[in-house]
């Protein structure tokens, strides 16, 4: 097939300019893959369920088990969503600063301005990597804060983040969609593509995968790839994998769910180059005592 004619029937499965699609569905949930969630609809996850969302390019929602979530608003110059129950994360590869990802948890409403990788449960939101600003967007957290509401806006910095069964799933699907935009990019003529980032259709993976319109390296440190690229997959040695770490014991990371990303698919396209971001601590391992930023008048840890 050439490649104009594979670009043309990929085109074809571009996804559409509202946030919501699912994108993958582990276990137990109210949705089905490629279902689009409408706004104000709430996404439910029972004891053993997953869920993959996709919010603007770059930039999906994954949600926990025993999850609510609803999307207040789908058009992707105003994303904005309400975590009700359970725990969600999302992950930002690329993100239009004009347009900030807003996420409410509890009393809680922060504004996603960068990439990284940011989890929201009970109250709390943890930047595990990135940058993430306060409602009013005077204040920003970046990497190993944990913000909250308690009369005001209070963070604490935490030296160590456990793992939770919901990181390894975000970054083993992040590895399937880096694998997926890998077997995609080589094969576009990028004279026939869309001059903005995008969502494409893998059907190798079944799922929609980011396209940039240049090279992006995933905050879990998987290569993506625009239209066009020739891609030349290197083998990371075991040695020097990194990423989420399971551990043992308790207190431990748990174990990655089941039915994730091939053995053999690949580091994200094989990107090489540093090794994903580690989250995780070893078994038992407690966090460093609270820092707290008593008012908005004393942001201690945080920028203005």
């Amino acid at each position: 097939m050439s490649s104009a004619l594979l670009t043309f029937v990929l085109m074809q499965y571009v996804v559409s300019v509202k946030a919501g699609l699912v994108n993958h569905v582990q276990g137990t949930a109210n949705v089905v893959e490629m279902e689009q969630v409408r706004q104000g609809h709430s996404v439910q996850t029972a004891d053993n369920g997953y869920v993959e969302l996709l919010l603007t390019p770059g930039s999906f929602l994954r949600i926990g088990e025993n999850s609510s979530v609803v999307l207040d608003d789908v058009d992707l110059e105003s994303v904005s969503l309400h975590i009700l129950r359970g725990p969600a994360v999302i992950e930002v590869i690329d993100i239009n600063k004009r347009f900030p990802i807003k996420v409410k948890t509890a009393e809680l409403t922060t504004n996603i301005v960068a990439t990284g990788i940011y989890r929201f449960e009970d109250g709390v939101a943890t930047v595990l990597d990135g940058k993430l600003q306060t409602a009013d967007s005077k204040l920003t957290y970046q990497k190993g804060w944990q913000v909250f509401i308690k009369d005001n806006y209070r963070a604490r910095k935490v030296r160590k983040i456990k793992t939770t069964s919901l990181d390894m799933f975000s970054q083993a699907r992040s590895q399937t969609i880096a694998s997926a935009n890998a077997s995609l990019a080589a094969s576009l003529n990028p004279s026939s593509i869309l001059s903005d980032p995008f969502w494409l259709f893998s059907p190798a993976f079944n799922c929609y995968t980011f396209m940039p319109y240049r090279d992006y390296r995933s905050p879990y440190g998987y290569q993506y790839y625009p239209a066009g690229r020739r891609v030349v997959v290197q083998q990371r040695s075991t040695s020097q994998s990194g990423g989420l770490t399971n551990t043992s014991g308790t207190g431990g990371a748990t174990s990655p769910p089941a039915n994730n990303t091939p053995a053999d698919s690949g580091g994200g396209g094989g990107g090489g180059g540093p090794a994903p971001v580690t989250v995780s601590t070893p078994a038992g391992e407690r966090t460093a005592p609270a820092v707290y930023i008593e008012s908005k008048s004393t942001p201690v840890g945080a920028t203005q």
